[in-house]
């Protein structure tokens, strides 16, 4: 499932950016809620204009999604996607950092994690389609 356009398409000096959000294990309405919040947020702190969100409403619908968030980006010309932290690639590190970097290939641009941003207290660290020999 996808939202629509949370703010204004970009103008001026707003680059547009989607974001994906799995819906980890415990997580309500609620915090859904507050992770889409979240994502508005840092969008908002990047200079990013947040035209959607991707997420899934169950685990069987990931696949879907995620092809569904690469199409989005390649077919709107967007190439910046953002998400909460790597937990919602995956709860393994290694397969979560692979699924970033897939993902930034996919769509030609740059992922962003929220949670790096909120732990250093520094802007995001991006990984781009370019910076696979990281």
């Amino acid at each position: 499932m996808t939202t629509v356009a949370l703010q204004p398409r970009p103008e001026g000096d707003l680059t547009a950016a989607f974001a994906y959000l799995r819906r980890l294990p415990g997580m309500d309405d609620a915090a859904v809620r507050e992770a889409v919040a979240a994502l508005v947020a840092f969008s908002v702190d990047q200079g990013l204009s947040l035209a959607g969100v991707h997420h899934e409403e169950r685990p069987s619908e990931r696949l879907d999604i995620w092809m569904e968030l690469v199409m989005s980006c390649r077919s709107e010309g967007v190439t910046n996607v953002l998400v909460l932290s790597a937990d919602h690639f995956h709860h393994d590190p290694v397969v979560a950092a692979y699924m970033r970097e897939e993902l930034a290939d996919r769509i030609r641009g740059t992922v962003w994690l929220a949670s790096e941003a909120a732990v250093t207290g520094q802007p995001a660290q991006a990984v781009g389609a370019d910076d696979h020999d990281r």
